[in-house]
């Protein structure tokens, strides 16, 4: 199987101490990666095997350094998968219009052990617009 999907903004980041799930900012991404992953798998299960991941960050000449390139990774791996979290969750997350959604609940990667390859890249473009797009195949 193989889904893509584009989100507007930049993805969510793992970095730090801190959870991403409970930063506002990363809760904004996350919910924004997750919706726009849980629309392309049109109620297709969850990759499990054989994942690859192709990670294409769109970014204005002078955005270049608006986060390392792992970190935004290690967020997309971890935000398309469902997240035994037990902190402090950022409210927004908490939000019962998201609940298709919610941390705990897998979108489109079961376990990201499971990814085999990746490849990911910054994107400099002619836009103002920061933007990036996801292509998953899989079993």
């Amino acid at each position: 199987m193989k889904i893509n999907f584009q989100v507007n903004g930049l993805p969510p980041k793992k970095d730090g101490a801190q959870s991403m799930w409970g930063k506002p900012l990363e809760a904004q991404r996350l919910v924004a990666l997750r919706q726009a992953a849980l629309q392309a798998l049109k109620g297709q299960p969850a990759l499990q095997s054989n994942i690859k991941l192709t990670l294409k960050i769109h970014l204005p000449a002078n955005d270049r350094s608006m986060g390392d390139l792992d970190t935004f990774i290690t967020g997309v791996c971890d935000g398309l998968m469902g997240t035994p979290y037990g902190g402090k969750l950022d409210p927004l997350l908490d939000n019962k219009e998201l609940e298709s959604i919610y941390p705990t609940k897998t979108i489109a990667i079961v376990d990201d052990s499971e990814v085999v390859s990746i490849q990911a890249e910054k994107v400099i473009c002619e836009s103002d617009q920061q933007w990036y797009e996801v292509v998953l195949e899989g079993e």
